[in-house]
């Protein structure tokens, strides 16, 4: 679905991703996860082209530069880890994710209304629809915004560490709310901070180190060779059938 070749990216003056590789299924949901600066956040400016590169990242098969804003718009939808917030309507907001599809005049069709609606109810912000952005607790904040670029109505979802301003509980909630999204069609990437949570609710994992990617694969396989613990210097224990982590002493 997604395939990423030998990209480097470089920052400061230096190069911060190197020869990267890799590969997203279609119907996948992948952890992206790694220590403090190891480059998540700058992989994905790079996939959502907000940052340059080197190499090649393929959408179905086609180079991701060469699209069109618009129908890249159709096809990929980003969730940054720093979010505006402007003092419109939470309906208002969710609109702004038909933007791909609207005329000049910025006129909605009942498809565009209809994809809102249905954006908010899958992230569980019909309720807040007359609230104001800006008026938001964080983690409501967060699910309008993912109700935004759900209306985009995208194969291919782009997160950056979405759950920060939640709580415990509001943060399983949302990572529920992306494994149904998964189930339904859609593949996923998410940078991830809770390393538990990256192993309860994804299928896949990539693990960056230094700007590289050091492993990508299977969540199982990740877990069985120990990838985490080598690679981020943390130990794993498992209750209740769960795995946790905790740095290592």
């Amino acid at each position: 679905m997604l395939e990423i070749k030998q990209l480097s990216a470089r920052v400061g003056g230096r190069d911060f991703l190197r020869e990267i590789n890799l590969h997203l299924p279609a119907g996948s949901l992948t952890a992206l996860v790694g220590c403090n600066g190891c480059g998540k956040s700058t992989l994905l400016s790079c996939i959502g082209g907000t940052k340059a590169y080197r190499g090649e990242i393929l959408l179905r098969g086609e180079m991701l530069h060469r699209l069109p804003l618009r129908e890249r718009a159709k096809r990929m939808a980003l969730l940054p880890q720093t979010l505006a917030t402007p003092h419109i309507t939470a309906e208002e907001l969710v609109q702004l994710g038909r933007s791909p599809y609207v005329d000049i005049a910025h006129r909605f069709t009942a498809a565009d209304t209809a994809a809102v609606h249905r954006a908010m109810e899958t992230a569980g912000v019909a309720a807040l629809a007359d609230r104001f952005v800006d008026e938001l607790s964080g983690g409501e904040r967060q699910r309008a915004y993912l109700a935004m670029i759900l209306a985009q109505e995208t194969e291919l979802l782009l997160l950056d560490e979405p759950t920060t301003h939640m709580d415990a509980a509001c943060g399983a909630a949302f990572l529920q709310s992306l494994s149904t999204l998964r189930q339904q069609g859609k593949t996923i990437l998410v940078v991830m901070h809770d390393l538990g949570e990256a192993a309860r609710c994804a299928d896949r994992m990539a693990v960056m180190d230094a700007g590289c990617v050091v492993y990508s694969g299977s969540r199982e396989e990740c877990l069985a060779r120990g990838v985490l613990e080598q690679t981020l210097r943390v130990k794993r224990y498992e209750a209740e059938g769960r795995s946790f982590f905790a740095a290592m002493e």
